[in-house]
């Protein structure tokens, strides 16, 4: 009797484990596909965003239009980057849609702002969130653990006059972030 209880709780625990590797291996099949899908996604939107930079600073600097144009380039830019996450919503994160949804917002009230202070802060505000996109693409896509990930393989230091100085502005960069 003990050894047929031993022998049916085998069958079930094989039967078991069968079944979670079974699953996991179908995971594992569709996870490549769909990573395949979203590096592409993620690599477009991500080109997408990096073009808000150049609508960001015509619509702060030039002064020739008015407030319904500038108004007019930033939503044309908001519904293009929307059309985008409507059409790709399957794929992406909820909460890059989010932050890349508003971040064009309230850029095309800076040019007017009269304080220096004040409208300083607006645009560096704005650079941040823009940086702060881009750095949660690269993050949510695997772009930047596949760096880490090459760079802890390859080792490469790479050092030179404006490699440092470009990380000095860098660490002057993440102060002032902080102060925001």
């Amino acid at each position: 009797m003990e050894t047929a209880l031993i022998g049916l709780l085998g069958v079930l625990i094989g039967l078991l484990a069968n079944e979670f590797f079974r699953r996991r291996s179908r995971i594992e099949s569709y996870s490549s596909s769909i990573f395949d899908k979203r590096i592409v996604i993620y690599e477009e939107l991500y080109q997408r965003v990096s073009a808000c930079s150049s609508v960001i600073t015509d619509v702060i600097e030039n002064p020739s239009y008015s407030k319904e144009q500038r108004m007019e380039i930033v939503s044309t830019t908001i519904l293009d980057l929307a059309s985008f996450g409507d059409t790709h919503d399957f794929y992406l994160n909820e909460h890059i849609v989010l932050h890349y949804m508003t971040l064009l917002m309230g850029v095309e009230d800076i040019y007017d702002i009269k304080g220096k202070k004040q409208k300083k802060k607006e645009i560096e505000r704005v650079w941040k969130n823009l940086r702060e996109t881009k750095r949660m693409i690269r993050k949510e896509s695997g772009i930047e653990a596949l760096d880490k990930l090459f760079r802890s393989i390859t080792m490469a230091r790479h050092k030179s006059p404006i490699i440092e100085y470009y990380n000095d502005l860098e660490k002057q960069q993440r102060k002032r972030d902080k102060q925001l």
